[in-house]
Formats: structure tokens, C-alpha cells, sequence
């Protein structure tokens, strides 16, 4: 039987949209939890695609063909959780609020739209409250406390994090050391071979030239290469990872105490996610974890055998009915949703 025929068109169906930089998001499962539907596509952030319609096209997309797969349409989704990022605002959510109803007219009524950085709490914790850290192109730290109140960083951080956080860091270093007013690096010699420049200056030049400069993912790209000479003991790459991690867990400190988590008598669930701390052997998740005892007291750090999408659908889940704060109920939904959910490429970026 496909996943389309277990569905069925009348079934009562819940839908998780995880919209980032890199990837849009969309799972579709029945109220036991089981996984129906996927979809994926490009850019849903409204700051970072070229129009913010654009970025409404794409999650819209994603959601279609994971409604597609599932033999279903929008009337048969019951409950709706959008995980998006760029709303950092209240007009970024009001700006999605009208998009999807005059894209879905009597649709997804029942629907929540929370920053991109509230998807991977429930990974952690079905019942969810806790704090959620994603490093992926950027960054995202999200926390819900105990008594329901939410805190997001969205442009509070003062400190690109990421991969494109890693990359800055590491254009900066391989520009000062050029200047010789920084020490030498491999990461010169490292990122002219990743990029195929000659010399630091052409480098420098097809990053900030007018016309044909480097892309966003193209200056990205070189995340993967900064922790790289950092596993091999450059001293200036491990001080650049070893600030990133610093400032992941500084940063979901400031979620914790903003919420609760601080004064809560219980272990904080602290759920890292993202390219950049999911990565094995990361560097960065290894500071980060260094670090995060210091800033928020109880952290029981996981790092997520569910990806981000799953927590939106979890988050809908809840949202819609399903008593995910029943540990009974959290664990056997959780079992299932981690069981059929779509196959590891599927997310990959």
C-alpha cells in the first residue's frame, strides 16, 4: 500500500513547515503520527528570497507536493504549524498570515507561524518546553518555558553564527594576515584551493566585485573548510569555532532566562540542530557544549535524531489535538513519526 492509499483524501491530516535559507520543509502525517506526505523546496525565508512572495511560492510548494504524495488536499489538514524563518517580527507574521489566506481560502485555518528557530523543540521534548539551537547557513535559538512563554533571537544576535558566521570569520582572518595585521593561517592556503583563486587578492575581489561577485551559498561554502583546519590545530581557525560555540550557548542562555528555564526545577532540554552542529565530529557543537553548562544551569544538551520538520509536526500535532504532553502518547506519536519519516536525503543540503 503507498503512503498515498494509507492516507486517503478524508483523512483528518496534520501538516510541520520548516522554511530556512537553504531549504523549505513539509511533512504531512495522520494523528498517530505516521508521515503521509513530504515535500521540499527552495528558500522560505521572506527576507532572504528574492521577493517575499517568492518565498511564499516555495513553501506553498513544499506543502503541495507533500499534500500531493499524501492523496490529499488542503481541506483535509486539520492542523497546520509554520516554522519559518524570518518571522522576527510582528509584521513578519501578519505578512504570512494574510499570504496564506488569500493563497488558501477556508484552508489551514487552524495553523501557527513561529520563527524557523521553534521547529526542533519538541525533538527534544514532545511535550514542548525547552530551547532549541540550530546552526545551519545562519542561526536560529528559540526556547519555550514552562508557563508557554516563547523567546526568539531573530535580530537580537549581534554575531553572524552559522556557516555564514564560520565563513566571515574566516574571510576576515585570510584579509588580515594579508594585511599582516593578523597571524598567519592555513585557512589562506585552505580557501584558495576550496574557491580555485591564486591569491588572496583575487579572492577578495570575486567575493565584493559590483558585477559576478560570489553568491550567498558560494561564500557559504566554505564553512566545512574552516572546521576542517580547525580539527587539524590551526590556531586561528579553532579560536574562530571555539567563539562560534561560545556564542551559540551565550546566546541560548539569554533564551533560557527569558522564559523561565533558569528558575524551572527541572533539566532544560537544550536541542542542537543544523548542517553546521549536526555535523559529525563538529567542532563547534564540541564548544558550544563546552560552554553551555555555564549559561544555562540543568542543560541536557541532545542532538536530534528527528530534524527540524519533524518538530513542526509534532508542533501541530499538539496544536491540534494530539495530548503530546502524556509521555505515553509523546513516545508512541514520536516512535512513529521516526519511523516513516522520509529517507535522510531527502534533507540533506
Amino acid at each position: 500500500m503507498t503512503r498515498a492509499q494509507s492516507a486517503g483524501p478524508a483523512s483528518t491530516l496534520f501538516l510541520g513547515v520548516d522554511a530556512g535559507n537553504s531549504k523549505t520543509a513539509a511533512l504531512v502525517s495522520t494523528a498517530a503520527g505516521q508521515v503521509v506526505g513530504a515535500g521540499r523546496s527552495a528558500c522560505g525565508d521572506i527576507y532572504g528570497a528574492p521577493t517575499p512572495e517568492a518565498a511564499v511560492a516555495e513553501v506553498l510548494a513544499a506543502v503541495r507536493e507533500a499534500l500531493a504524495q499524501a492523496g490529499a488536499d488542503l481541506p483535509a489538514v486539520k492542523a497546520a504549524a509554520f516554522r519559518l524563518a524570518g518571522i522576527d517580527w510582528p509584521e513578519d507574521r501578519t505578512y504570512w498570515d494574510q499570504a496564506l489566506t488569500r493563497h488558501c481560502p477556508g484552508a489551514l485555518t487552524r495553523r501557527t507561524i513561529l520563527n524557523d528557530g521553534y521547529a526542533a523543540i519538541r525533538c527534544g521534548d514532545p511535550g514542548g518546553v525547552g530551547i532549541s539551537v540550530t546552526g545551519g547557513t545562519a542561526a536560529a535559538i528559540a526556547a519555550r518555558g514552562p508557563d508557554g512563554k516563547l523567546w526568539d533571537m531573530g535580530w537580537w544576535s549581534q554575531h553572524a553564527m552559522g556557516a555564514m558566521g564560520l565563513a566571515n570569520e574566516a574571510f576576515r582572518a585570510v584579509f588580515l594576515a594579508e594585511l599582516e595585521l593578523g597571524p598567519r593561517t592555513a585557512l589562506t592556503e585552505a580557501l584558495l584551493t576550496h574557491y580555485g583563486k591564486p591569491t588572496v587578492a583575487a579572492l577578495n575581489h570575486w567575493l565584493t566585485r559590483r558585477e559576478g561577485r560570489a553568491t550567498g551559498r558560494e561564500r557559504n561554502s566554505c564553512a566545512r573548510v574552516v572546521t576542517a583546519v580547525a580539527a587539524v590545530g590551526d590556531p586561528v581557525a579553532v579560536e574562530i569555532v571555539r567563539a562560534q560555540g561560545a556564542r551559540f550557548a551565550q546566546y541560548a542562555g539569554v533564551a533560557a532566562r527569558r522564559t523561565g528555564l533558569t528558575r524551572a526545577d527541572r533539566p532544560v532540554s537544550v536541542v542542537l540542530a543544523g548542517s553546521v552542529l549536526m555535523a559529525e565530529d563538529s567542532p563547534v557543537a564540541e564548544a558550544l557544549l563546552a560552554e553551555l553548562p555555564a549559561h544555562v544551569p540543568g542543560a541536557v544538551p541532545l542532538r536530534g535524531s528527528l530534524p527540524p520538520v519533524a518538530g513542526a509536526l509534532l508542533d501541530a500535532l499538539a496544536e491540534g489535538g494530539v495530548p503530546l504532553h502524556e509521555r505515553e502518547v509523546a513516545d508512541t506519536v514520536s516512535a512513529r513519526v521516526t519511523a516513516t519519516m522520509p529517507p535522510r536525503e531527502f534533507l540533506a543540503t
